[in-house]
């Protein structure tokens, strides 16, 4: 029986610092994919001039059509291809920004609407 209270005081005293954890976890690998996405469009647009129309193009292994000849291609740019974020959706982007960025990549958080959850390029 004392074998029982000890194993639950200790159960009482570290569960509820692991319970805000994984939310956290989460935020961090999205807050990573999203450098890993904006590193490897920095290389697309290295090397083709702009930054592509979406992140499929990251993960061509043939240059887009319309590309200068003699243009530098590198492709596929994500060889893993494009993460999904750590609660199962799309990253999203926009080429053009709305935040004084070359471009906007997010990702909605938890909620899966936009909000104060959100993970963004521009935080």
């Amino acid at each position: 029986m004392l074998v029982v209270i000890i194993i639950g005081m200790l159960a009482a005293m570290v569960v509820p610092r692991l319970v805000g954890r994984t939310e956290q976890a989460k935020i961090a690998r999205a807050k990573s994919d999203l450098s890993a996405i904006g590193l490897a469009l920095d290389l697309y647009e290295l090397d083709i001039g702009r930054y592509p129309e979406s992140l499929d193009e990251l993960v061509a292994k043939d240059a887009p059509s319309g590309v200068a000849e003699g243009t530098t291609w590198n492709g596929p740019y994500l060889k893993k291809g494009l993460p999904k974020d750590p609660w199962g959706r799309s990253y999203e982007y926009q080429r053009q920004s709305q935040h004084n960025q070359d471009y906007d990549i997010s990702s909605p958080g938890a909620d899966g609407k936009p909000g104060s959850d959100d993970v963004t390029n521009w935080d």
